[in-house]
């Protein structure tokens, strides 16, 4: 009778009146041994058994925090230290760690807890992470193609660097639905006061004609010091709101431009 197989992996399955098994059963552990979720990064005694401190990892890839694929290269032979218990651990950019009080609270992937004697390694448990959550609310971070932040979320920014959304002035970038576009060239601040406050403004109305010379007196028209008075204070009310104005628009300016949103 002849060998058949499995419908996913492939893995033979002998027929009951078939010889030599072993050739299909080692095959099978060799295929299992490749499929990445049984073999990488996997940690193991450097010998079997073990006859030092020291464990081998597999290569393997991993998902890196920013959604990407890192890849290690594998560990022939990493040694140990005597009568611990260490956490075995890649950090986010695929450094091969350890630590002897548990795994670190920052972004790494936990590969095995291995626990050695004096002079061999005892036990290794497999920590590494088999099946993860699904769902659009999962990810803490959006794919670098772009995505949708749940309604109410909040990002939030370092308070020592900072962030930056762009990181040069020729990178496009738009806001509630604009194409995207360059940042604008400079504006120019030839009047250069800046204020954030702006003031009160009570406008001095003129709705009257000025009367100009007064009553009972004779010749050509022309305006008294009330009148001129009048205008100065209405001039004057006008010219410092202006000058107000001017203040707070660069203010604003200098604000917009200290952001990166103008040049």
């Amino acid at each position: 009778m002849a060998t058949s197989y499995t419908g996913n992996v492939k893995l033979g399955m002998p027929a009951v009146a078939d010889r030599n098994w072993n050739l299909v059963l080692n095959a099978n552990a060799g295929t299992l041994d490749t499929l990445a979720p049984v073999g990488g990064l996997c940690v193991t005694p450097a010998e079997v058994p073990s006859a030092s401190l020291s464990v081998r990892v597999a290569a393997g890839t991993y998902r890196k925090k920013d959604g990407t694929a890192g890849t290690f290269a594998g560990a022939a032979s990493f040694a140990l230290p005597a009568a611990k218990v260490t956490s075995l651990y890649l950090s986010d950019a695929g450094s091969l760690l350890t630590a002897t009080g548990g795994y670190p609270a920052t972004a790494c992937v936990r590969l095995a807890t291995v626990t050695t004697g004096p002079t061999t390694v005892l036990s290794v448990a497999d920590d590494r992470l088999v099946c993860g959550v699904v769902g659009t609310d999962v990810s803490a971070f959006l794919p670098l193609a772009g995505g949708t932040l749940a309604d109410g979320a909040g990002v939030a920014v370092g308070t020592s660097s900072g962030a930056q959304i762009g990181t040069a002035s020729g990178q496009k970038l738009g806001f509630w639905g604009a194409t995207p576009i360059v940042r604008p060239g400079p504006y120019t601040q030839t009047y250069s006061t800046a204020s954030r406050a702006l003031a009160a403004y009570s406008p001095t109305v003129e709705t009257t004609s000025f009367s100009g010379v007064a009553s009972g007196q004779s010749g050509s028209p022309y305006a008294q010091v009330s009148d001129l008075n009048n205008l100065r204070s209405a001039y004057e009310n006008l010219r410092a709101l202006a000058e107000n104005v001017a203040q707070v628009l660069n203010a604003l300016i200098n604000d917009l431009r200290s952001t990166g949103l103008l040049s």
